[in-house]
């Protein structure tokens, strides 16, 4: 009797260390899209082929470099959360986070496919809500970060209209 006991506590202390640990989604239901019963939608603008504007707020100094972008929603696992979005250089489209929520996303990421050289940047939580509190409306541009090992680090910025968000911020 006292074997079944232990036996069963043992088993049942395994189950719970084997248990995969949930993964954290990122919460817009209190944002202002979500209370007035609205679509929380971003609408991602790709100016990589702008020289200059849309830097502020990054340690990033933009650079005209035309390419494509992607940007998808990720789960904390880095899978993706939904289908990605992918822009032309000078063109919109419009992600609607609503239905990203269903996917369990925690960020969101922006990369280049075309320009392995470039590296892409990710929007925490924190700044998706920022952006469904005010415009809804993200740029997305290339820049070049300060010297590192003697060579340039080119990347991919946001800034995003209404409040403070922008990346990366260094």
């Amino acid at each position: 009797m006292i074997r079944s006991y232990t036996l069963s506590a043992l088993l049942m202390g395994t189950a719970m260390v084997a248990a995969p640990a949930a993964s954290a989604s990122c919460d817009i239901s209190q944002t202002k899209c979500a209370l007035n019963g609205g679509k929380c939608n971003i609408k991602f603008r790709n100016v990589t082929a702008a020289g200059s504007g849309s830097s502020s707020g990054t340690y990033l100094s933009q650079q005209s470099s035309a390419q494509l972008v992607k940007v998808k929603a990720i789960k904390d696992n880095g899978n993706k959360a939904g289908n990605a979005l992918t822009i032309d250089s000078s063109a919109s489209k419009t992600m609607n986070m609503g239905k990203k929520v269903n996917k369990s996303f925690a960020k969101v990421r922006i990369t280049s496919p075309s320009m392995v050289r470039v590296e892409g940047v990710t929007m925490s939580c924190a700044d998706v809500q920022a952006v469904l509190n005010g415009s809804g409306t993200c740029k997305v541009f290339h820049g070049y970060g300060p010297y590192g090992n003697e060579s340039f680090e080119y990347q991919l910025g946001y800034n995003c209209d209404g409040g403070d968000v922008a990346g990366p911020k260094g």
